[in-house]
């Protein structure tokens, strides 16, 4: 009998674990893409982070005409409804496309994801 009520407690904190993680967890995510430029010109292949003042980043990668997407979790898009930084990287071993500024990998730019669709571009400038 004890046995079965461990067994039993175990089932329910292991379905408490999986399912207290669900969508009813999610924060309200606003959709964002968008086109990062530099002087003008597309910056393909260069990752983009939105980080919330709280709560998990959102993250994407430019296409080769510079376009992104962001993804908050594997088949959730978006991010994190509210204020923002955006900074910018280059993936470890990817050859950097453009000669980006370490202003805009460092200290970024600051924006406010709302709800609903977002069309956030980045024109970066060389000087």
């Amino acid at each position: 009998m004890k046995k079965s009520g461990v067994l039993t407690n175990c089932v329910l904190l292991l379905s408490a674990m999986i399912f207290g993680c669900g969508r009813g967890d999610m924060p309200e995510l606003g959709d964002v893409y968008g086109k990062v430029t530099l002087d003008g010109k597309p910056v393909p292949n260069i990752n983009i982070l939105f980080t919330p003042e709280t709560g998990r980043p959102a993250g994407g990668v430019t296409d080769e005409e510079g376009n992104y997407e962001l993804k908050y979790l594997e088949g959730y898009s978006g991010s994190k409804v509210g204020p923002a930084k955006v900074t910018f990287e280059w993936s470890p071993g990817v050859e950097p496309t453009a000669a980006v500024p370490a202003k805009y990998m460092q200290e970024g730019f600051s924006v406010e994801v709302k709800e609903g669709s977002n069309e956030l571009n980045f024109p970066m400038e060389s000087k």
